[in-house]
């Protein structure tokens, strides 16, 4: 490299400067040295821990030795003009180990006739100059932090801070690692120092995922910033109702199911109501941890269809409902009583003539129960005839009876005046209807003896 054309030696001297290596950088490509601007020259950075120099002049014959001279800049003004304190022979290369800083150089030489080069003073412009820079830039990823859980397939802008007093042009590079150990894929390379890149997060599942960003200067140097533990869930939740299909209230507990099989973890789920089979849904109550039940009141009776809309940490979300699908959970509220009525007064006809209006029976006379039930929501077989005989207690005369058939049965011999009958009938919510017959008829068991007066 001639430092002649490109750091501006004065005529008598020209030297080669040989740097040697620097220590291994975590690179992703091989990182050039480059110039700094400083006013109006370009200052060569360099990382290198040795600066080896090889000096050759017009009357290199008549040299016998050189001096290394050096002043370094402070950021304000130029210091005073050091020796290096060794003296080197003509064929010894000059060899200096700088530390970090700005520096110019200055070779003095002396020839074989004794006389010297001029010791450098304040306006002496040196030989050369390059700046040292071993320190790696720093940083820090503002997002995605370590331990971040990021939603598969779904963009983000990640976001960087990185510092250094002589940065690359373009100095960022983005490498994303599924697991963390070391195999690397380059999100964005060699880019800007703009502070945030659009990023989509590939379609995965991991909860060991890695960004990095790494910042070169133009040194060669590159600092490593570093988010771990990053989870990518790239799997909707699911949710629904799983009971109860019907309720004799408006206000329920409703029992739920809501799963997430990706590793984000559930972070909410709520409840959705269409009370026209599907056409429209709202938005219900918000589900609490663990996400086993909620907690809702309808607003009237009627059927109802029902679902889950759950988000994970990650930010998946299960499909929001829209008109009817199999997963919807379809509920019924219904807080109405069957209404039961009887054909007559008395409750029972006789089951022959099927005539109402006879008010006396005897011990095995064949009757009938009829009855009507207007229920939306009825249970089959529910029905219940009891026969009151002395005002207060019920004997069952049949359960588990049909809705839709009177009930017939044998008088039974127990005399009394004020025989009652009742039905009862049980809807699916468990709303129980009654009816009592409204008068009462008399079962007659014996004939008394006439008192006959002959006269």
């Amino acid at each position: 490299m001639s430092i002649r054309r490109t750091l501006g030696l004065v005529p008598a001297l020209f030297a080669a400067i040989v740097i040697a290596p620097a220590a291994d950088a975590p690179a992703v490509a091989p990182v050039t040295e480059e110039t700094q601007q400083v006013e109006d020259r370009q200052v060569k950075v360099w990382a290198r821990k040795e600066v080896t120099i090889n000096a050759r002049s017009s009357d290199e014959a008549d040299v016998v030795s050189r001096e290394l001279w050096y002043t370094s800049f402070d950021g304000k003004a130029w210091g005073e003009w050091q020796k290096h304190g060794i003296v080197f022979a003509k064929e010894q290369p000059i060899t200096w180990a700088p530390t970090e800083g700005h520096w110019k150089v200055y070779f003095r030489k002396t020839l074989t006739s004794g006389l010297p080069m001029p010791v450098p003073e304040a306006a002496t412009k040196g030989h050369a100059e390059f700046i040292i820079d071993r320190t790696a830039p720093t940083g820090v990823i503002d997002f995605p932090t370590s331990k971040a859980k990021l939603r598969g397939g779904t963009k983000y802008t990640i976001k960087w801070q990185a510092a250094d007093k002589y940065l690359k042009a373009s100095p960022v590079t983005l490498r994303y690692s599924r697991d963390g150990k070391g195999t690397w894929d380059v999100v964005a390379q060699d880019i800007p120092n703009t502070g945030s890149y659009e990023w989509t997060v590939s379609k995965d599942m991991t909860t060991a995922g890695q960004l990095q960003v790494l910042v070169a200067d133009k040194a060669g140097n590159v600092g490593t910033v570093e988010s771990t533990s990053v989870l990518v869930d790239s799997v909707n939740p699911s949710g629904t109702v799983t009971g109860p299909a019907i309720s004799a209230k408006l206000d329920t507990a409703l029992d739920t199911d809501v799963r997430d099989v990706g590793p984000a973890g559930l972070s909410a789920a709520r409840l959705w109501i269409s009370q026209d089979d599907g056409t429209s849904w709202v938005e219900g109550p918000f589900l609490t941890e663990p996400f086993k039940s909620v907690s809702w009141k309808a607003t009237t009776d009627g059927k109802y269809r029902l679902a889950i809309v759950a988000t994970d940490q990650s930010g998946n979300v299960s499909v929001t409902p829209k008109g009817k699908a199999d997963d919807q959970f379809l509920y019924i509220v219904d807080t109405t009583a069957p209404a039961i009525t009887l054909s007559s007064a008395q409750g029972i006809v006789e089951a022959d003539k099927a005539v109402a209006g006879r008010r006396a029976f005897k011990p095995g006379d064949r009757v009938a129960v009829p009855f009507a039930i207007k229920d939306a929501n009825l249970t089959a077989n529910s029905v219940t005839v009891s026969l009151q005989t002395d005002g207060k207690a019920w004997k069952d005369l049949g359960k588990g009876l049909p809705t839709d058939s009177a009930f017939r049965f044998e008088i039974p011999a127990i005399a009394t005046k004020i025989a009652k009958i009742k039905v009862t009938a049980v809807d699916n919510a468990g709303n129980i209807g009654e009816v009592v017959s409204v008068e009462g008829f008399e079962i007659q068991t014996v004939v008394a003896d006439d008192v006959i007066e002959i006269k």
